[in-house]
């Protein structure tokens, strides 16, 4: 009864989110469609079917669990999987590592094994309903709910039927409490009944809550007791039973695992491949759980990946060096820039743009930088020069940044602009 009142809660909230925000857009000025792109993965990315069609064959395949899609970054694998959730009947759990990818780039900062698998098991864990892992040692925090109002009122008339029966201990043991033993005794008997069914539900959840505790350590002045599973490398490895509960508990058949392949770390889907294995064959596990991954071609040497994969799936790329001057002219064209951009600055430039969201947020850019800088409406700037900065900006931000300390590779070719010069005429 919660349940289903809790969804009809949550449908009736999503419609009038979805009908405050239609009437917003409606209400809005024209201004975001006709300038500028997201950058989002879309949903519409499999025209043909052709990868739906061999995601929907891996999916319904009880021989295949772990599913590869493959292809180079920027090749729109992401929005593959996103077109094929659009018809998928059943539930999937995304799981993506680009929030540890700054950190990744960084030379200074290594991410280690640890904090990747630490990051996965919380996606993990808290991408289902803390009601449904009622046992799960990692507690968060739950909002009361509309039926929290009268489980007080349960606690405290429990409270007060206890009270009563503690009050009249003495009666209740003389057995003279229930007398007589029929409907015109109807106050004491329930009441009796009640603080007794109150008492068995206290005990019973405590019970049950005690499944979810740990020892963590006991300490004993100089001397300090922990559990094995503490010395673990692998933090997927130490709360396998948290996994295959999670399991047990939801009806996720499909996790995503998406930029787990630009750590260079092999290892870690090694591990994944042992916890699918283990989830599968686990008689609690009354269906296929199947992991879908999404990573480069060069991730596994050799025949490697065909013996960790069940089935692969290649993307592609839409967009490369041969084509990518198609995707730049038709952002031009979308910008009313046909006849303001040197053709051939656009032929030589496009073969280094081979990323169509790199595509889309220089022109979005453009966008931006022209409505800003052109305030009373000429064309008084140089729409090939701004474009050049823009893709400089977008392809060397770390050297376009410094560029505004005078710092960098460009700041110093500039101030050598004099020296150079008096090269050329000496020459």
């Amino acid at each position: 009864m919660k349940s289903n009142l809790t969804k009809i809660s949550h449908w009736i909230f999503g419609k009038l989110v979805k009908i405050a925000e239609a009437l917003r857009l409606r209400t809005a000025a024209p201004v975001g469609p006709a300038k500028f792109v997201d950058l989002a993965p879309t949903d519409e990315a499999d025209q043909g079917g052709v990868y739906s069609a061999a995601l929907k064959f891996a999916t319904d395949s009880p021989d295949v669990s772990n599913i590869a899609l493959t292809g180079p970054y920027g090749s729109g694998k992401s929005s593959i999987i996103r077109t094929f959730l659009k018809s998928y009947p059943r539930k999937a759990l995304h799981i993506s590592l680009a929030a540890f990818l700054p950190e990744a780039g960084d030379e200074r900062r290594t991410v280690t094994k640890q904090e990747i698998e630490r990051s996965i098991l919380q996606q993990l864990l808290y991408g289902a309903d803390s009601n449904k892992l009622p046992l799960s040692r990692f507690k968060r925090i739950q909002s009361p709910g509309f039926w929290s109002i009268f489980r007080s009122f349960y606690i405290l008339s429990g409270l007060l039927a206890l009270w009563h029966a503690f009050y009249n201990r003495a009666d209740i043991f003389e057995g003279s409490y229930f007398e007589p033993f029929d409907l015109t005794n109807w106050f004491n008997i329930s009441l009796a009944v009640f603080a007794l069914i109150f008492l068995w539900s206290v005990i019973h959840h405590f019970y049950v809550a005690s499944f979810g505790v740990s020892l963590k350590s006991i300490s004993l002045k100089d001397i300090e007791m922990r559990p094995s599973s503490e010395d673990q490398d692998s933090i997927l490895n130490r709360h396998l039973d948290e996994i295959v509960y999670f399991f047990q508990s939801t009806r996720y058949d499909l996790v995503i695992v998406e930029d787990l392949d630009r750590f260079e770390d092999s290892d870690i889907f090694v591990t994944l491949r042992e916890i699918n294995s283990l989830v599968n064959s686990n008689v609690g596990v009354k269906r296929q759980v199947r992991f879908l991954y999404a990573l480069r071609d060069d991730m596994f040497v050799n025949t490697d990946r065909t013996k960790f994969f069940e089935f692969i799936i290649p993307v592609i790329p839409i967009i490369n060096s041969s084509n990518s001057i198609d995707m730049v002219l038709a952002q031009g064209e979308r910008l009313e820039l046909d006849g303001r951009l040197d053709q051939q600055f656009l032929r030589e430039v496009s073969r280094y743009l081979s990323d169509l969201r790199l595509i889309h947020n220089i022109f979005n850019e453009y966008a931006i930088y022209v409505a800003n800088l052109e305030t009373d409406g000429e064309n008084v700037l140089d729409a090939t020069k701004l474009l050049a900065v823009l893709i400089y900006k977008n392809v060397y931000p770390r050297d376009f940044e410094q560029l505004h300390r005078g710092e960098g590779h460009l700041a110093g070719i500039l101030g050598r602009k004099d020296e150079i010069i008096a090269t050329l005429e000496r020459g």
